[in-house]
């Protein structure tokens, strides 16, 4: 058993007052912190949280190897899949689920669940391991009982700076990938301007 284990009952406690204490760290160093305890206490192998930023779901924090996917359009992947349902969904075996978008080999199963407060989707929750069926409904109870409580926070003032930066950062990254078209110069307006006068005569 991982030496750093900690009980379901154990991890909640802890993670529900680091989400309702009012300390001095940012909302993301909050985030950091509530992975940091249930990557290292549950033994999981690769934790994500994405935020909902119109049309995708940007990543925001996460343990475990780099993964070399940063955002899902909705729909795609599980995890844009419950960015656009609301539902939870356990995969016991990704190389069987066709809707599974490979950010790891080594991941062999996944639990993708929605931060949502009410219909209202805020985020989602990826856990992947590299042990087949690794969720067991007590993994899933915790899971849930933790995205019930990130849906609280980030509807606190510091949960909405952090959304906010999600869109943003979604804006950006789509103005990066538009095609940039070179500006007009002032030279070729005005040539094209005196052509057309020239063709009114």
């Amino acid at each position: 058993m991982n030496k750093h284990y900690r009980s379901a009952h154990d991890l909640i406690a802890s993670i529900t007052e680091l989400l309702s204490s009012k300390s001095t760290d940012s909302p993301q160093d909050t985030l950091e912190k509530v992975l940091k305890q249930l990557h290292s206490g549950r033994g999981y192998f690769w934790i994500g949280i994405y935020l909902a930023a119109g049309d995708k779901v940007v990543r925001q924090c996460y343990r475990g190897p780099e993964p070399p996917c940063h955002s899902f359009a909705l729909g795609v992947g599980n995890v844009g899949t419950a960015g656009q349902t609301g539902v939870l969904k356990v995969i016991p075996d990704v190389s069987a689920d066709p809707t599974y978008s490979m950010c790891f080999r080594e991941t062999k199963s996944e639990i993708v669940l929605p931060i949502k407060v009410g219909s209202r989707i805020l985020g989602v929750i990826d856990v992947e391991s590299d042990r087949l069926d690794a969720f067991s409904s007590q993994e899933r109870v915790l899971l849930q009982q933790v995205a019930e409580r990130l849906a609280r926070f980030l509807t606190t003032d510091q949960g909405k700076r952090l959304s906010r930066k999600a869109r943003e950062q979604a804006k950006a990254e789509q103005a990066q990938s538009q095609p940039h078209k070179p500006p007009q110069s002032a030279h070729a307006g005005l040539t094209r301007a005196a052509a057309g006068e020239h063709s009114t005569r």
